[in-house]
């Protein structure tokens, strides 16, 4: 936009153009950050030798998008837009390097946490961009496949590099905003109490803590250990802590908090590439492809739901299909073995991906429906960060439950001489190696069955999402108990004056 005197005029077709093209690469980054791991892990966790941070490497780019994005809905009000975003690309940029030149496990968690930090900056403009969005989701595991046969995986970060360098100087060069007189009334002081700092700060420490203790119990460390139960601990009082900030008004009137929802479906897209590779022996680029009705499943029923959601002006039948798809794909893929059919394998994930596309939109349709306009973006915004922050928790969960399963089933395989904890701990394909060649098959399928049981994690989410659609379907129920079809006439009205954007990011 160009800038007169704090007045904003529409950019002509050229500039407006080259500005799409900057912002682009940057909405498209962010979404195929979120898949592109899908069919690198089993490669990375070789290189590092390592099982155990398989969900951390997801883990720490989701929990810093989630936790950070409303805090820098505080920023975009209190400081230029431009510069905040032009921040938040470099920010992303710099996590995306570290990536790249990774050595060590822990580095790769570090940058992968830094880079969704930026990210979330850069998550207020997805809307705009859904379809660049909903590419990249899709061509992200196909990326990182070719990635790894042309190269090494650490240009599935590196790739970022060049993308988020063409966003940064056409946009730092074309786009021009306008300045917020109300905001430059304000002190530097002023602007930092408004950012409800120590609500971000007691959220995310209590995240990290919980997160932590459940990726180490019970496998790391017995649930009964110290470490555990402080982590559990540490994260109870910081979360106390957090709803003392809301309560007391230590933030003035910058609550972060409004309601939530969750998604699973990221243990999904990140436990059946390994199991694709190590158990059936597909390749990555062969594993992208196997995922891929999963993933376009969900971008496909989330394009449709918004269609019918805007025929018939109800959120509800979008929420009952997608309820009764996604538990029916979700306990189908818990059934699947080293021995299923490709296309048995397929059809359940095409379930699956189509019951959580119907569902996911939905949220963001109730909120705008039946908040105060000035609440809907805080709304929007929040279900978003909440369903981010759920897939950390659930692919710790699942991460925990696959390396219980393995210490329990492999244990009693390995050689009595042998290191035990070390050799479960390695990485998957150095285990198979470490044992004998007679029970190699033996671990092979214990190893699948481990994998298959974080499948239950969707499953019971699914099974979840039933009992909140009765929840949200409620007041619709209610309007249509006690004022007829006029009271659902209104709704409809309302619907459309807002002009409900159900586009899934």
């Amino acid at each position: 936009m160009e800038l007169s005197e704090n007045a904003i005029t529409k950019p002509n077709r050229t500039r407006l153009t080259l500005i799409m093209v900057g912002i682009c690469p940057a909405v498209f980054l962010t979404g195929m950050d979120q898949t592109i791991l899908a069919t690198a892990i089993l490669v990375i966790s070789v290189e590092f030798n390592t099982s155990q941070d398989i969900g951390w490497w997801a883990n720490a780019y989701l929990l810093t998008l989630s936790a950070f994005q409303l805090f820098y809905g505080k920023l975009y009000s209190h400081f230029p837009i431009k510069f905040v975003y032009l921040v938040a690309i470099v920010i992303f940029e710099i996590g995306s390097l570290i990536c790249t030149t990774a050595h060590s496990s822990i580095t790769l968690i570090v940058g992968r946490a830094i880079a969704g930090l930026g990210a979330a900056g850069r998550a207020a403009y997805l809307g705009i961009m859904s379809a660049a969005f909903g590419l990249a989701a899709i061509l992200g595991p196909f990326l990182g496949a070719v990635i790894l046969q042309l190269t090494t995986w650490r240009w599935c970060f590196g790739i970022n590099l060049p993308l988020g360098a063409v966003t940064v100087i056409l946009c730092g060069i074309l786009v021009h905003t306008p300045s917020d007189p109300s905001a430059q009334s304000l002190s530097l002081v002023q602007k930092a109490l408004q950012l409800d700092i120590p609500g971000t700060v007691f959220m995310v420490g209590s995240l990290i803590c919980l997160l932590m203790a459940l990726q180490w119990g019970g496998a790391a460390y017995p649930w009964s250990d110290g470490r555990v139960i402080a982590l559990f601990v540490v994260s109870g009082i910081l979360a106390i802590a957090f709803v003392a900030t809301q309560a007391t008004k230590i933030a003035g009137k910058a609550h972060t908090i409004p309601s939530s929802l969750a998604l699973s479906v990221y243990v999904a897209i990140l436990f059946l590439p390994v199991w694709f590779q190590d158990v059936r022996g597909r390749s990555p680029l062969s594993s992208g492809e196997l995922l891929t009705p999963l993933i376009a499943g969900y971008v496909v029923a989330s394009i449709l739901a918004g269609g019918i959601t805007s025929g018939f002006k109800y959120y509800n039948p979008a929420m009952i299909i997608g309820t009764a798809l996604s538990i029916a794909g979700a306990t189908l893929l818990t059934t699947i073995n080293l021995h299923s059919s490709t296309a048995r394998i397929v059809g359940f994930q095409l379930l699956y991906g189509f019951g959580v596309g119907f569902e996911f939109g939905q949220p963001s349709c109730i909120v705008q429906t039946l908040l105060p306009e000035k609440d809907v973006p805080i709304g929007v915004t929040f279900i978003t960060l909440v369903q981010n922050l759920c897939a950390s928790v659930f692919v710790t969960v699942a991460q925990s439950i696959f390396q219980g399963e393995m210490h329990k089933r492999l244990e009693p395989l390995l050689p009595q001489s042998s290191n035990t904890s070390s050799i479960l701990l390695s990485a998957l394909p150095r285990i198979l190696s470490s044992l004998p060649s007679e029970t190699q098959e033996t671990a092979k399928i214990a190893i699948s069955d481990s994998i298959i049981r974080t499948f239950y994690v969707p499953m019971q989410d699914a099974a979840r999402q039933d009992l909140v659609k009765e929840d949200t379907s409620s007041p619709e129920e209610t309007a249509q108990d006690q004022n007829g079809r006029e009271g659902v006439k209104e709704n409809e009205k309302q619907v459309e004056k807002q002009d409900v954007n159900i586009t899934t990011a």
